[in-house]
C-alpha cells in the first residue's frame, strides 16, 4: 500500500521535482494534453498516444514531469503479446485506472506499437510499476524493428510486490544498431516463475528529456584501506569524487578506514553513505524495526559529521520488499539496490537505484559504461578491496589493481561524468554534454620515431628499467615454448601491470601499445626461451589506411594505423579456446578494451575512436575483424 504522505501534493513530490534538476522537461500533466495534440491514428505527430490525458492528483510513482506515452485511461492502444490485458481501477496511479496483464504461465506481455514512429532520441523512459508476481521486468523498444531493439531488465528483489518507478536504461544491445528517432513499438513484459503464473501493474508511462552526457557513480563498499590509499589517490588525480558506503560500527577496524580519513575524504566532496549492519535481512524483521536500524546508521554517521552522505542508503544484503522500500523513502534520500542495469541521470525513482559489481569489467560493466556514454545513462559500481591480482583469488569479494586500473581508464576515455549521490539528489549535476567534433584528417607526420630496446631471456623474470615516449609501442616476440604472457608496469607507480602480450601455441607475435612518456619494465611469465624486440615506429598520413576495413589473423597481431573520424563499430569472431584480447589505441595514447572474453566469440562491440587509432588482437587462434564507421 502506498502510505497517506505519497498520494498527496506534499514534500515526497517537491523532493522528485527538486531530484529531477532545472534541465528535466516541466511539462505538467494538463500542459501534456496540449503538446500531444489528435494527429494520426493512435498517436500525434511524435508518434505519442493521443486523446484525453488523466488530470488531477498523482500517487506515487507516478509523477507529473515530461510527457505522457499513455496513462493507460484506455487500453485500446494496447494488446496483449502473452497472458490477458485489463484495466486495474482500484490501482490507479494516475486518472481512474491502471492496466495489469497476467498469465498462469511463466511470462505475461503487453504492447504498444507507433504505427508513424515514435522519436525517444534524447529522451529517457519510465513508468509506475507493480510486480505482483515477476522475478523480472523487461521493456523492450523496437528501433525500428526486434532486430535494431534496445532492452531494459528490472531483477524484483525476491518478496517484492509493492510499486515504485522503472526507469528504463537499457542494458542490451542484442542485434544491429537502433535508431531511437524512430520506435515503433514498446514491449512491457513480466517475468514470472518458470510454471508461473506471472502478473504486473503499469501506469504512467513518460519520456522525460536525458542528461546531456552520461555518468557514473562509483561506490567503495565497506571503507577499506585500499579505497584509500589507492583509489582516493587514482580518483584525485582525475578530480573524481565518489560515495564510500559504511557500516557506522565497522569504522576504523582493521583493514578499514578510521573516521580522520573518512572525514578527509568527506571534506574533498565524496559521500561517506549508509550500510546498516543487519544479522537478519531488513525484509524479515518488522517495519519498526526496520525504520530502527535505517535511522540509527543514518544518525551515527551524521553525529560523525557526514550529514550529506548519511542521506544516501546502500541497502544490505540486496534484499528489499514493499516495507523496506516505504520506510527507505521516508527515512533517506536515495536508496541504492544491488541490481543490474542502467538507469536516468538523475534518475524519476530515487529509492531503488540499481548498481553493478564493479569487478565484473569484462562481462558486463564494459558494456553499462558504453551505454551509458552513448545514451547519456547512470551507471552506479560497487567497488570491493583493491588488492594485487594474483590475491583475488577465485569468487573473492576483491578487484585487482589491474582491473581497476582499466575501469577508470574506460570512464575516462568515455568522457564519463564521475558524480556522487548528492549530486544527484541536489541536482549539482555539471555534466560536460559537449558533442566531439568531427576530427580532422592530419597531413605530415603524426607521431615522431621513438625509442628502440632488445630484451632476451628464458623462463620467467623481469627485464631492466627503460624509457618510452609519447605514442605506441610495437612489440615483436618470439619464443620457443608453448606459452609467454608480456606485462607492462611503471615501477614508479602503484604497481598495475598491463598485459602487452599474451601468445600460445605460436612461436612469434606481434602487439601494440599506447604509451606515454615514462620509465616501464616488462614482467615476462614464459617457460622457454624468448626475445622481445620494441619499437615506436613514425607514423605518416599517408599511412593511415581508411574505414571500412576487414582484417583476419592467427595469435597475436595487431591492425592499423586507421583514420576514424568519431566512433567506430567491431565485429569480431574468434574460433580458439583460450583468451580473445580486442583493444583499441590512439596516437593521441588513449586505450579502450573492446573484447576481453574466453573460447569463441561472435559479436559486434563499439570503440569510442577519433583520430589514428590500431586495434590489437590477443587470440589463441583464427581470428576476423570488421571495422565499420559506427
Amino acid at each position: 500500500m502506498v502510505s497517506e504522505r505519497d498520494s498527496d501534493d506534499g514534500s515526497s513530490r517537491r523532493r522528485l521535482l527538486a531530484s529531477l534538476g532545472a534541465g528535466a522537461v516541466s511539462t505538467t500533466l494538463a500542459g501534456c494534453a496540449d503538446v500531444l495534440p489528435d494527429g494520426v491514428a493512435g498517436g500525434d505527430e511524435t508518434g505519442a498516444v493521443k486523446g484525453d490525458m488523466a488530470t488531477g492528483p498523482t500517487n506515487w510513482p507516478a509523477i507529473e514531469t515530461g510527457e505522457i506515452l499513455s496513462d493507460f485511461e484506455t487500453l485500446e492502444e494496447w494488446t496483449a503479446r502473452t497472458g490477458e490485458l485489463s484495466a486495474a481501477p482500484d490501482e490507479a496511479r494516475l486518472g481512474s485506472q491502471a492496466a495489469v496483464v497476467e498469465s498462469d504461465a511463466g511470462t505475461a506481455g503487453m504492447e504498444l506499437r507507433f504505427p508513424d514512429g515514435l522519436d525517444l532520441e534524447g529522451w529517457d523512459v519510465s513508468m509506475a510499476v507493480k510486480p505482483a508476481s515477476a522475478d523480472r521486468i523487461i521493456v523492450e523498444f523496437l528501433a525500428p524493428t526486434r532486430r535494431e531493439r534496445l532492452s531494459s531488465i528490472r531483477v524484483v528483489p525476491d518478496g517484492y510486490d509493492g510499486w515504485f518507478r522503472m526507469d528504463c536504461g537499457y542494458q542490451q544491445k542484442p542485434g544491429a544498431e537502433p535508431a531511437l528517432s524512430n520506435v515503433t513499438g514498446i514491449n512491457i513484459i513480466a517475468d514470472g516463475s518458470e510454471g508461473g503464473p506471472s502478473k504486473l501493474l503499469v501506469d504512467d508511462l513518460r519520456r522525460t528529456e536525458s542528461a546531456s552526457n552520461g555518468a557514473v557513480v562509483l561506490a567503495f563498499h565497506g571503507g577499506h584501506d585500499s579505497h584509500y590509499e589507492i583509489a582516493a589517490e587514482l580518483l584525485a588525480e582525475r578530480d573524481w569524487n565518489a560515495a564510500v558506503p559504511v557500516t557506522p560500527e565497522k569504522i576504523g577496524d582493521s583493514g578499514r578506514m578510521g573516521l580522520d580519513e573518512l572525514r578527509e575524504l568527506s571534506d574533498r566532496g565524496w559521500d561517506v553513505c549508509s550500510l546498516p549492519a543487519v544479522s537478519t535481512p531488513l525484509p524479515d524483521q518488522p517495519a519498526d524495526r526496520q525504520r530502527s536500524v535505517l535511522e540509527t546508521a543514518r544518525d551515527e554517521l551524521a553525529s560523525d559529521g557526514f550529514e550529506d552522505g548519511a542521506r544516501h542508503l546502500f541497502v544490505p544484503d540486496g534484499r528489499m520488499d514493499a516495507t523496506t522500500y516505504d520506510v527507505a523513502r521516508d527515512v533517506h534520500e536515495s536508496t541504492f539496490l544491488y541490481s543490474a542495469g542502467t538507469t536516468s541521470v538523475p534518475p524519476t525513482e530515487m529509492h531503488m537505484i540499481p548498481f553493478i559489481w564493479g569487478p565484473a569489467l569484462h562481462t558486463g560493466v564494459r558494456r553499462h559504461l558504453n551505454i551509458s556514454d552513448q545514451y547519456d545513462l547512470l551507471t552506479v559500481l560497487r567497488i570491493p578491496r583493491i588488492v594485487d591480482a594474483e590475491d583475488v583469488g577465485v569468487n573473492e569479494n576483491r578487484m585487482s589493481l589491474d582491473d581497476f586500473g582499466l575501469l577508470l581508464d574506460h570512464i575516462e576515455h568515455r568522457d564519463l561524468d564521475v558524480v556522487t549521490p548528492s549530486d544527484l539528489v541536489d541536482g549539482t549535476l555539471d555534466l560536460d554534454g559537449d558533442e566531439p567534433p568531427v576530427g580532422t584528417r592530419p597531413s605530415g607526420t603524426v607521431l615522431e620515431a621513438g625509442q628502440s630496446h632488445t630484451f632476451e631471456g628464458t623462463g620467467s623474470g623481469e627485464s631492466p628499467t627503460f624509457d618510452l615516449d609519447d605514442g605506441v609501442v610495437v612489440a615483436t616476440v618470439s619464443h620457443d615454448g608453448e606459452e609467454i604472457a608480456v606485462d607492462v608496469t611503471k615501477p614508479s607507480g602503484l604497481g598495475r601491470n598491463e598485459n602487452l602480450l599474451t601468445t600460445s601455441g605460436n612461436a612469434t607475435g606481434e602487439s601494440i601499445m599506447a604509451v606515454d612518456d615514462d620509465t616501464y619494465r616488462l614482467e615476462v611469465d614464459a617457460d622457454g626461451a624468448w626475445s622481445i624486440d620494441l619499437f615506436q615506429p613514425a607514423v605518416h598520413a599517408d599511412d593511415l589506411e581508411n574505414l571500412p576495413i576487414e582484417a583476419s589473423g592467427t595469435g597475436s597481431a595487431f591492425v592499423g594505423p586507421l583514420w576514424t573520424d568519431r566512433d567506430v563499430r567491431v565485429v569480431a569472431t574468434h574460433d580458439g579456446d583460450g583468451t580473445f584480447i580486442v583493444d583499441g589505441s590512439g596516437a593521441d595514447g588513449s586505450r579502450e578494451v573492446l573484447v576481453h572474453r574466453t573460447g569463441e566469440f561472435s559479436n559486434s562491440r563499439s570503440y569510442k575512436a577519433g583520430g589514428p587509432v590500431w586495434l590489437n588482437v590477443e587470440a589463441d587462434g583464427d581470428w576476423t575483424l570488421e571495422i565499420v564507421d559506427s
